[in-house]
């Protein structure tokens, strides 16, 4: 599969691999026809839902049926196009209509069984499949300790968190990769390695660091868990850790991303970022550098809720990758690992 991947992206142009990384986003009501030409034009093949949508399952096949429909041509081998949404229950719950689970909280669900965790998240899965969305930016593998509980803003503060302990969290997210997984969705843990422990969210606020965080810190015993089980892609979170890193965020981090994530812990799969284009944690760096940065630092899809900003970003990494050698094959590695995943979504 891997050199099929390879043989896949060699056809590619540097443009069209650039392209393949970006994963833009559109309203979760539906993309105008506008937005989706200037996607296909771009060579854009994977896109998030992004907002709140009250369309009912029905409709909302709809709608996934048209974008999939118009960008399937800028993916090869009648591969895949990606959808992808935030269905993780309670407060971050993208489609809210009819047909779609009314899932609670994670802290809710992590006082569940796990039959019955399993049992309600195949099923919310199966919504998503039917709907034409194949990846779940779910399940949250923060640690959030009971001591600061909803004074952690990205998290706690929403119940966003399946337990207080990394073994209540490990024990959840593991049966809920398993669910998403039975269902045909890609599950993606996040945020790693942990924003269980900052105060500010990353979304709304500059500056965010966590200065707790190191390598040996249990909070990444979720993140463990999920790459011995071998079917979650990993988010990386934007805040910076002190510890790990004090002078790059971390989807800026080849120490975070390259060093402790794939070499330490000996990930080798997809590796997507957090928002890199309304976040605030990341705005002082420019549009199209946020991608070029998060790949050079070994990232693999630069996600962007934002359509026009997301082809900012597919033209800095084509522009990069055309003037620097050692970055054109990193963009090709990205693009491989991609076709890999694709392909064995297949």
């Amino acid at each position: 599969m891997r050199q099929q991947a390879e043989e896949l992206a060699d056809q590619l142009s540097i443009e069209q691999q650039a392209a393949s990384l970006v994963m833009a986003g559109v309203p979760a009501t539906g993309a105008g026809s506008s937005e989706l030409k200037a996607m296909k034009k771009q060579g854009i093949g994977n896109v998030f839902l992004r907002g709140r949508s009250q369309l009912s399952l029905e409709q909302t096949v709809a709608k996934v049926g048209s974008i999939t429909k118009t960008l399937k041509s800028n993916v090869p081998e009648g591969l895949p196009v990606w959808v992808a949404t935030d269905q993780e229950g309670g407060f971050v719950r993208v489609l809210q209509g009819a047909g779609f689970s009314q899932l609670p909280t994670a802290s809710e669900q992590g006082q569940w069984s796990a039959g019955e965790l399993s049992s309600r998240i195949q099923q919310a899965g199966e919504e998503l499949a039917e709907a034409g969305i194949n990846v779940n930016l779910a399940p949250v593998a923060d640690v959030v300790p009971a001591a600061i509980g909803a004074s952690n803003a990205p998290i706690g503060y929403f119940g966003r968190q399946y337990g207080n302990t990394a073994g209540e969290v490990s024990s959840a997210i593991t049966t809920v990769n398993d669910a998403l997984d039975k269902a045909g969705v890609q599950p993606v843990v996040k945020h790693f390695p942990g924003l269980g422990r900052v105060s500010k969210n990353t979304d709304t606020s500059t500056g965010v660091t966590d200065t707790v965080i190191g390598a040996e810190a249990t909070d990444l015993e979720p993140f463990k868990q999920a790459i011995s089980q071998g079917n979650a892609w990993v988010m990386i979170s934007n805040a910076r850790y002190a510890k790990l890193d004090e002078k790059n965020d971390a989807p800026f981090s080849k120490k975070i991303i390259t060093g402790l994530l794939r070499q330490d812990l000996g990930y080798e799969g997809v590796v997507i970022s957090d928002d890199l284009c309304e976040a605030q944690q990341v705005s002082p760096v420019p549009m199209g550098q946020r991608a070029v940065k998060f790949v050079a630092a070994g990232g693999t899809v630069p996600l962007c809720v934002k359509s026009d900003q997301a082809a900012i970003m597919a033209m800095a990494l084509a522009a990069e990758a055309k003037g620097d050698k050692k970055f054109a094959g990193q963009v090709r590695e990205a693009a491989t690992a991609i076709l890999e995943a694709k392909l064995r979504q297949n």
